[in-house]
């Protein structure tokens, strides 16, 4: 049986996702007119079974010392993926715009309900903590 603190770790882990994904594809969006821009996308697979495998909080990728330190736990960027499902353009960009918005309301409405599947197990404590009153 799982217990409360597994199941709120569980919940954010999956919000830490839902945030990195968000982030990458709002720059896959910016990006949509940069020539040779990648399109990416963050590897769900990957980042649950390195999340699963750690105790601790994953690691910040930095290629640079002058590069911000971790502060807090954060999905790791060696996850990220090149999204290879779209037609380049003549510039090289690989970014399509309406995939991109679909992707980012999809990811919303994930973000939305692992938000509320949280807040109701947080509610139900609260309730056995004070007795049903």
């Amino acid at each position: 049986m799982i217990n409360m603190f597994d199941k709120i770790d569980l919940y954010k882990k999956a919000l830490d996702w839902a945030w990195k994904r968000n982030e990458i594809i709002s720059n896959n969006i910016a990006n949509a007119d940069t020539p040779g821009y990648k399109a990416k996308d963050l590897n769900f697979e990957a980042f649950l079974q390195r999340s699963f495998n750690q105790e601790e909080s994953l690691e910040l990728v930095t290629t640079n010392e002058r590069h911000i330190k971790e502060s807090s736990s954060s999905p790791d960027n060696s996850i990220e993926v090149l999204d290879s499902s779209f037609q380049m353009r003549l510039d090289q960009n690989t970014v399509d715009i309406e995939q991109e918005m679909g992707k980012l309301l999809q990811n919303s409405l994930y973000f939305d309900g692992v938000s509320l599947q949280l807040s109701r197990e947080i509610n139900k404590w609260k309730m056995v903590i004070k007795e049903g009153r």
